[in-house]
């Protein structure tokens, strides 16, 4: 019986026959080690894709750090800048909001420089998923994603990034002027203004990498289906150990099967492939997904 348990429900069931101190002990390396109730990674299908994208994800990421890092420096050295030509021991001054702005990085070289290292590996990425799903199907040519459709997608992710620098220009502003605003030194205002960058590196900087990864992924493993003559695709729910909270609406789509030229129906939501935004599907049912469209006979 106790073969068809989890790892944790294993430990769990040990940690009941200790001790008190000891059973603690037990539950505190479960916590600190990341045990989930799910099986192993590399035991089913989503896990799979999700390692056949993993890559990708890690490379978006650190372009994306890359370029918060300029942003950043760039912050910084204001801040020397303006400590040093005003003679202050402290930020505080009448105008916070004026300086606050003054000190912020440049949220248009921010926005350009962002499109352009995410575009980068995009690219690569479109190709690579084409080719990961003609080896799927069998098929001996090499995949090759038509130029305009390629340059169509990558303008469209370009043009949905162009927010993203005013979010991120207005939250380290934001916290600059709270700093302004409360008289910090030098080294408190540059230590807030890491902090904010820090967390922007492991918020945004994390759903960007994800969310604009499985758009290319995806959107090239449709289009590879197509020109392989896939009749039919079934939506494979992810198994990402990136998502802390599954939607419920695409772990029981998990399994849907339809003609390769017929939108998915997640609960109402129309989408031709995972990630898919050109049938009405909103960021809440696109942005962190992992969800892939496998091909598969007919059912």
């Amino acid at each position: 019986m106790t073969e068809k348990l989890t790892p944790i429900e294993r430990a769990l069931v040990a940690a009941a026959a200790m001790s008190v101190p000891d059973a603690r002990r037990v539950l505190m390396l479960i916590c600190q080690g990341g045990m989930t109730m799910n099986a192993p990674r590399g035991t089913s299908p989503g896990d799979e894709h999700y390692a056949k994208r993993e890559k990708f994800i890690k490379r978006i990421k650190s372009a994306a750090d890359r370029v918060l890092n300029y942003a950043r420096h760039e912050t910084l050295r204001n801040t020397e800048r303006h400590f040093r030509e005003t003679g202050l021991k402290s930020a505080e001054e009448d105008q916070p909001k004026t300086t606050a702005a003054r000190i912020t990085f440049d949220k248009t070289l921010l926005g350009e420089e962002l499109a352009a290292a995410v575009r980068d590996e995009q690219e690569q990425a479109l190709q690579t998923a084409g080719q990961q799903l003609y080896d799927e199907v069998g098929r001996d040519d090499p995949f090759k994603i038509p130029d305009k459709q390629a340059i169509d997608f990558l303008d469209t992710r370009e043009n949905l990034l162009a927010g993203a620098s005013d979010d991120l220009h207005r939250e380290v502003m934001n916290e600059i002027q709270d700093g302004l605003n409360a008289g910090d030194t030098r080294k408190q205002l540059m230590d807030r203004i890491n902090a904010a960058f820090d967390g922007i590196s492991s918020g945004r900087a994390e759903t960007i990498a994800n969310t604009e990864t499985a758009a290319a992924f995806n959107f090239a493993r449709d289009k590879a289906m197509r020109k392989a003559g896939v009749q039919y695709k079934k939506w494979l729910f992810s198994q990402s150990p990136l998502i802390k909270e599954h939607r419920p609406t695409h772990v029981e789509a998990g399994g849907q099967t339809v003609p390769v030229d017929e939108p998915f129906d997640i609960s109402g939501v129309k989408f031709m492939h995972p990630g898919d935004d050109s049938l009405g599907a909103g960021p809440e049912d696109i942005i962190n997904c992992h969800c892939v469209a496998i091909p598969t006979d007919k059912p």
